[in-house]
């Protein structure tokens, strides 16, 4: 089943403002967005799960149930295929996060002695283990919301011939929608993958959604990618 935006906004002239696109599966690309130890799973000692214990839960959840089998689905897909992934990984290159901008300062993880919880090198950096890349999956180092946003992920699509991009990952209305905007504005063809991702409240899932819907790529589902691709 694919998902249809006029489902959540049938007054918008997307026949006008929209940018429907074909995917060719020769130069397509899987982008997991920081399926990290730290990022997807909402630890129960965080000040998210002590203030907002639904928010937790849903995401959890989410998580485990919808967004985990379906980016394991495309990997498994887009491997057997031989067709390109790309991981992004999210998060300091320091342990006191001073190169990060201020916004981002303000929101990193710290255990009860003030240090920075996720790095480069901690286990909560890493990419969960089953979705693990392989030496030929190309791995974005960044300390931005966007992947595109200072590295060199444009430079490396370009070079391997890939003219749009599936996301998938954490968070919908934050790294997956602020790479899926940058990837149009380079001139990719972008699709956010619906139930490949996930963000803290349904609300802010959809409104990610439309807006990237309305005016800058797409958005469908797992199913109706592989039966695309396919």
């Amino acid at each position: 089943m694919s998902w249809n935006f006029k489902d959540f906004d049938p007054e918008w002239p997307y026949d006008l403002v929209a940018t429907p696109f074909t995917l060719d599966p020769t130069s397509t690309a899987l982008l997991v967005i920081d399926m990290q130890i730290s990022q997807f799973v909402v630890n129960p000692d965080s000040l998210l799960t002590q203030r907002y214990p639904q928010i937790a839960q849903y995401m959890n959840q989410r998580i485990e149930n919808e967004v985990l089998p379906n980016i394991k689905r495309l990997i498994q897909y887009f491997r057997e295929n031989e067709r390109k992934i790309v991981y992004t990984r999210n998060g300091n290159v320091t342990s006191t996060a001073d190169e990060v901008t201020e916004r981002l300062k303000a929101k990193k993880i710290r255990t009860s002695s003030g240090e920075v919880s996720s790095h480069h090198g901690t286990a909560d950096y890493q990419i969960d283990s089953r979705l693990a890349p392989t030496d030929a999956d190309l791995v974005i180092e960044k300390i931005t919301s966007g992947g595109f946003t200072a590295s060199f992920l444009a430079h490396a699509l370009h070079n391997m011939n890939i003219r749009t991009v599936v996301l998938t990952g954490v968070l919908t209305d934050a790294c997956v929608f602020g790479t899926a905007r940058s990837a149009a504005e380079l001139g990719f063809n972008s699709l956010i993958c619906e139930d490949a991702c996930a963000t803290y409240t349904q609300r802010a899932h959809e409104d990610a959604l439309l807006m990237h819907a309305r005016m800058f790529g797409e958005v469908d589902t797992t199913e109706s990618v592989i039966d695309k691709m396919a």
